[in-house]
């Protein structure tokens, strides 16, 4: 850009004639500027050594052209030549860079006519005199992005830099208009000034510094604020100097922190530590009562397995954000961990009041969720354990403990139940937790024992095989049956270790009865799920059986349908069917009491179909029992499967069952669990009276 004669409005001749008489004299530099052609026309010595003129270089500064290079000094130099050939006397502040170094100048200015005819820029300059220093740190001052103001004892401004300009516009701005909350701006102005009310000197005044939110022309902000009493240098009065850094995004990194160290991100409900905290404050409340409940979804796993975990997440939030709907006024919600939440009910005891509650929250919860991924549609029951304080525990750890066996107590029995606490359930947890322990040294001690239950044929009632049943003696309980153990078992994973070993146990046995010249026909064996999680299990299965002799048609393993659902029911599927390649027969034990489907059910490798004893028992009396029999054993037949019809007591359950086309039959109709001693009698009773043509069927005596 070039400054010209017609660019510019026309010289007004009211402008004074340029008369340079006398400038050299003068201590204070002068210059004049050729408005025109952007050219010095005349500097006075001190104008001169101002702009670092060496002798010899005159002719080239009078030469330059002094035209600006950037936009933004082009268009202020443009306002100021124009107010100057309107007439104007005014002072500017100016920065000029002579050969790289930097001087800023305070330039009373005023327009003159050359005699050329151009416009002059007639320029005074008052350098003060400032130490490099000094310079350097109003420099520093005038970039820095820290909000520096100096106010007077009163708060009002004395001076501020251009980013406290920015922040804080306006002539009338004062320290604690600043402020979101007055009262803090108040405090902090008064902590600042009460620190020696007797002082001489405002440098001894301290700093007082906090955080604070703030109202500036950017909306409302976080500022880190320092205050500290200091004296003007211009009236020598005391005054308050303050630098306010924006810390805005720190302090919001920082509530997310502390959000995020308190809160569960999957729910936003409370997590685990900071509830047990809430927990410990409310039952710290002098007299304070209230209740614990720890809420289960009964069948989450499901959700994960079948849909994944994408699912399962979407599950958790929407039952985090139904739990915060739920909420009263001093309730706390949490998320304690996986599927299992906790609310915390201050000053409700009442037993009426708290089922109630629970009833409310489960109708809540169990309204359908709709997973937009996969299109399915959850209905999540809950199991719901609850405790109160201070008759149930008096402390956390305590009422915790016992609302989780309320809880559990709850899921034992059925989905959607809810149980509160009661003495009884810390005697069944401590006995669980004595046979945990006593198991862990049972194997070792060689205390389990394998019996066997006769499996007939219903038609011929000839001897089919038997199924191999675990017992424990206990050393001081005596003969335990498997429902009392084999949960604890499982749920510490022994019985992997337990199973292997009986097999193992059942194989020999076999072997030893053949080489007896018996034939104890084909053995169902149960399978643990804990059991299936290792995946060579078909090989040690080959290998026990090749070791004891025998080949894979003498064993018969059985499964309860619901190891075979859910993403790891896939693997048990294959390993099944990796047996029944093998030569193994598989049955599907207690059918009818799981949730497999007859889509599942039509690929699973089974060969077996084992009517549950629940169906058996009122068959006689309950039509619909009846029809569920009759409904399995014509599936099996239809699927190409053997129905065996379990815990047939008397003679009309069998009869009807054979009149229904039943194949197989277990029960004490046809003999108790036995030792294997008294299993080796039975088989030789029922040969002789096989041999002999009867069909009385002669019954061992219950162990």
């Amino acid at each position: 850009m070039s400054f010209k004669a017609e660019d510019m409005p026309p010289l007004p001749h009211s402008l004074p004639e340029c008369r340079t008489e006398g400038f050299d004299l003068l201590y204070r530099p002068v210059w004049i500027l050729d408005m025109d052609a952007m050219r010095k026309f005349y500097a006075n010595g001190a104008a001169r050594a101002l702009w670092r003129v060496e002798p010899g270089e005159e002719a080239e500064f009078f030469a330059r052209d002094f035209a600006p290079h950037s936009p933004a000094i082009r268009s202020r130099l443009t306002r100021t030549m124009e107010r100057l050939r309107a007439g104007e006397v005014f002072t500017e502040r100016w920065t000029f860079y002579p050969k790289s170094q930097p001087f800023t100048a305070a330039c009373l200015m005023s327009g003159v006519r050359l005699p050329n005819g151009h416009a002059g820029m007639l320029v005074e300059a008052m350098v003060a005199e400032t130490e490099p220093e000094d310079l350097r740190a109003l420099e520093a001052l005038r970039h820095t992005g820290v909000l520096v103001t100096l106010y007077d004892e009163a708060g009002a401004v004395l001076y501020q830099n251009p980013a406290a300009a920015r922040g804080y516009p306006g002539e009338h701005h004062r320290f604690i208009d600043s402020f979101a909350v007055r009262e803090e701006g108040r405090s902090l102005w008064e902590a600042a000034f009460r620190h020696d009310p007797a002082r001489t000197n405002a440098f001894m005044g301290q700093t007082v510094s906090g955080e604070f939110r703030v109202l500036t022309s950017a909306g409302e902000r976080w500022h880190g604020i320092d205050l500290r009493t200091t004296t003007d240098p211009v009236s020598g009065h005391v005054g308050a100097l303050v630098n306010e850094r924006d810390i805005t995004e720190q302090m919001r990194a920082k509530a997310r922190s502390e959000y995020l160290s308190t809160h569960d991100m999957m729910t936003d409900l409370l997590n685990r530590t900071t509830f047990v905290e809430r927990l410990q404050e409310a039952m710290e409340q002098p007299g304070a009562a209230g209740a614990l409940l720890m809420i289960d979804l009964d069948n989450f796993k499901e959700v994960n397995d079948t849909y994944g975990h994408a699912a399962g997440d979407g599950v958790l939030r929407e039952i985090g954000a139904r739990l915060r709907a739920s909420l009263r006024p001093g309730d706390v919600a949490a998320r304690l961990g996986g599927d299992e939440f906790a609310l915390l009910l201050a000053h409700v005891v009442d037993a009426e009041v708290l089922r109630r509650r629970a009833s409310e929250i489960d109708l809540r919860l169990i309204q359908p969720i709709a997973d937009p991924v996969s299109g399915a549609v959850f209905s999540m029951a809950a199991s719901f354990g609850i405790a109160t304080w201070p008759e149930d525990g008096e402390s956390p750890d305590t009422l915790q403990r016992n609302a989780d066996l309320a809880l559990y107590a709850a899921k034992t029995e059925s989905g959607r139940r809810v149980r509160r606490f009661n003495v009884g359930m810390r005697r069944e947890a401590d006995e669980r937790h004595q046979c945990i322990l006593d198991l862990s040294s049972a194997l070792e001690h060689d205390e389990f024992e394998m019996f066997y239950q006769p499996i007939v044929d219903l038609a011929t009632l000839a001897p089919k095989g038997f199924e191999a049943l675990l017992r424990w003696r206990h050393p001081t309980r005596g003969l335990l049956l498997p429902d009392y153990f084999i949960p604890a078992a499982e749920s510490v994973g022994l019985m992997a270790p337990i199973g292997t070993a009986m097999f193992a146990r059942i194989c020999a046995q076999v072997r030893a009865w053949i080489d007896e010249g018996l034939d104890p026909g084909r053995v169902a064996v149960n399978l643990s799920a804990n059991q299936f999680r290792n995946r060579a299990l078909p090989d040690h299965i080959l290998a026990e059986l090749d070791a004891a002799g025998l080949t894979p048609a003498r064993i018969e393993f059985e499964v309860p349908e619901t190891v075979t659902l859910g993403r790891s029911g896939e693997a048990v599927v294959d390993t099944l069917s990796a047996l029944r390649r093998a030569g193994f027969s598989i049955a599907l034990d207690d059918f009818g009491t799981g949730h497999a489907s007859l889509t599942h059910l039509r690929r699973l490798p089974v060969d077996v179909i084992k009517i549950d004893r629940s169906f058996i028992a009122d068959m006689e009396h309950s039509a619909a029992d009846r029809a569920i029999v009759h409904a399995v054993i014509a599936l099996g037949r239809e699927l190409g499967m053997s129905v065996l019809a379990e815990g047939i007591e008397n003679e009309g359950q069998r009869a009807s069952l054979h009149l229904l086309g039943c194949h197989l039959a277990q029960g004490y109709l046809f003999g108790h669990p036995m030792q294997a001693a008294r299993a080796a009698e039975w088989m030789q009773r029922q040969a002789a009276r096989l041999g002999a043509g009867s069909k009385v069927i002669t019954f061992p005596a219950a162990p």
